[in-house]
């Protein structure tokens, strides 16, 4: 009887002192923890704000406590040692703090938490400078076991004065009236898509917001079929804000005033597809041809966002949610170009709606094939004024090598040829994607990171250029670019706008090429593929399309890639 009443007072004791333990663990978190809150988005309005702080103390308070429910509370019941118990737990607090101090330096540096992959990647890096400077951080480890191993001392000897204190209990309330906070309004918020609140969800390490749309839904507070709409119109409304252009454009001159057509078929297929179509192979003849070219997506809408905005298709969303005009357009707009936009799919993407054409008026109907779309065009360009240059989008869907698409395109020349305008016109030919005319839905997905399924064609005829083929590593932001440099003359340098490089520079600046969809990145280089997912996943392949599993990629080229992938970001 007497030692089962020790027992339990023991027991008693070490879980008083594993209170205690946790809350001292709890602060110490939330005052690392504090760092975040100067790296993201800082939200601009008052709720916003006060949801940064109320999800701060949330849920590092709860990460905390439910690692002390889960690990040492069960301990305090199978060690009956209290000095064994102290030092397992001041181990798993160490290793849990060192994590935090990790997982900060790698968001700040890259946008992502860590993961198993990062972690092996940042303590393991290729580069010695890289290895030495992540190393040095686990100097901190001794310093943070001393600091627990005392506070885990002295509260054990003060056990006794510290349960009287009444601090506690109402501490503890409010972390747990925070934690219920920081999900009902991040709730709330995503439903009524207010972005100062969802664009912090990926804040924190292993955050993860409640939503609870089926639940709203169920009870009549949310159409989710209309929710899901508008995201789709608007994009996710986790997406952070956008500083687009970083300058504001200015220009040298009113740029050469050639006109411009940007002919963009959906799919052309490969390139045995490509050389039976004799339009083609005769448009080779005049043109420069650039045989290592890429799209920027692997859709329709995100392979046109590269075309239109020169930055990778990460940024996506963001533009949708704050309706970012092109640059492109706003270029050709000041230096007084006439407009004539043609699609057989009738500018269906959000894209155009919300973004690139939101000023222009859409045709009400669209064409019903690609060969009426033609005709529209070239009806528009016989009425054409001549004193003004023109800009022509035209996109059509094409069949991969048929004879159709071919004459199509042998049709668009002859235009230009029998109206004498290839003297003054650009004309640049090239594909959203090439997947072989298959109409599987699972294609992107099963493909994403085929460097074949995202090579596709350019050709571009610039009057008075030479012809030339070029084999350097290309992409779609690569031709925004080139156009804003060379024919609009605009002043800004091109990273103020872009994250491509001119076309026809002798060599490559940027070893790699950004392409991807939906928070997933594509990084292809001339000797791999690198994919990688929204969690910071990733796997490189190799040009045949093999997993490399011996191979990571280089910490200072990706710290680079990270750079480009967030430099629009505000703040």
């Amino acid at each position: 009887m007497v030692n089962r009443q020790r027992y339990r007072d023991k027991v008693s004791n070490m879980i008083g002192w594993g209170h205690w333990f946790a809350l001292f663990n709890i602060l110490l978190s939330l005052a690392l923890s504090s760092s975040y809150l100067f790296i993201f988005d800082w939200p601009e309005t008052l709720t916003g704000r006060i949801y940064a702080f109320v999800s701060w103390l949330g849920h590092f308070s709860f990460v905390v406590f439910a690692a002390y429910l889960l690990i040492i509370f069960p301990l305090t019941f199978i060690v009956m040692s209290q000095r064994l118990l102290r030092l397992i737990c001041v181990a798993l607090a160490t290793a849990g703090i060192t994590l935090l101090i990790f997982d900060i330096r790698v968001f700040s540096q890259f946008g992502l938490h860590l993961t198993p992959q990062v972690w092996d990647l940042v303590i393991n890096p290729t580069k010695g400078e890289m290895a030495r400077e992540w190393q040095l951080m686990f100097i901190s480890i001794p310093i943070i076991f001393l600091v627990e191993m005392l506070f885990a001392t002295w509260s054990w000897q003060k056990l006794r004065s510290l349960s009287r204190q009444t601090f506690g209990k109402p501490l503890a309330g409010i972390f747990i009236i925070t934690f219920i906070m920081t999900h009902l309004m991040y709730a709330l918020a995503d439903a009524n898509f207010y972005r100062p609140i969802t664009m912090q969800r990926y804040n924190y390490p292993l955050s993860q917001p409640l939503t609870a749309r089926k639940l709203l839904d169920k009870y009549g507070l949310l159409d989710l079929t209309e929710h899901q709409n508008r995201v789709f119109q608007q994009g996710s409304p986790t997406a952070l804000k956008l500083q687009y252009p970083l300058k504001p454009l200015s220009y040298q001159d009113q740029g050469i005033g050639y006109n411009l057509l940007l002919l963009v078929v959906d799919d052309l297929g490969d390139k045995s597809q490509q050389d039976q179509m004799t339009a083609l192979n005769d448009f080779k003849q005049i043109s420069t041809q650039f045989t290592n070219h890429y799209t920027t997506g692997l859709r329709n809408d995100t392979a046109l966002f590269g075309l239109f905005y020169g930055i990778s298709s990460t940024y996506y969303d963001n533009i949708l949610n704050e309706r970012h005009p092109s640059v492109l357009i706003e270029a050709l707009q000041h230096q007084g170009y006439q407009f004539g936009l043609f699609s057989t799919d009738g500018f269906n993407s959000p894209l155009f709606h919300q973004a690139i054409l939101s000023d222009y008026s859409l045709p009400a109907t669209k064409a019903d094939n690609d060969k009426q779309t033609i005709l529209q065009w070239d009806a528009w360009l016989k009425n054409i004024k001549n004193d003004t240059p023109w800009f022509s989008f035209l996109n059509i869907k094409g069949v991969p090598g048929s004879s159709q698409t071919n004459e199509q395109i042998n049709k668009i020349i002859d235009t230009l040829k029998h109206e004498d305008r290839l003297k003054n016109t650009i004309v640049v030919i090239t594909a959203n994607y090439n997947n072989n005319g298959q109409q599987d839905n699972d294609w992107v997905d099963k493909n994403r990171f085929n460097r074949e399924k995202m090579q596709v064609p350019l050709f571009i005829y610039w009057p008075n250029t030479p012809t030339q083929q070029i084999k350097k590593l290309t992409s779609h932001q690569d031709i925004m670019t080139t156009l804003m440099q060379r024919m609009l003359h605009v002043s800004n340098q091109p990273d103020d706008y872009s994250q491509g490089e001119d076309l026809f520079r002798s060599n490559r600046v940027l070893p790699w090429v950004i392409t991807g969809d939906d928070n997933d990145v594509v990084i292809t280089t001339d000797k791999a593929t690198l994919y990688m997912d929204a969690n910071g996943q990733f796997n490189i392949y190799s040009l045949n399309g093999e997993i490399e599993k011996n191979e990571k990629p280089d910490l200072a080229e990706l710290l680079k890639i990270f750079t480009e992938l967030k430099r629009f970001n505000e703040n």
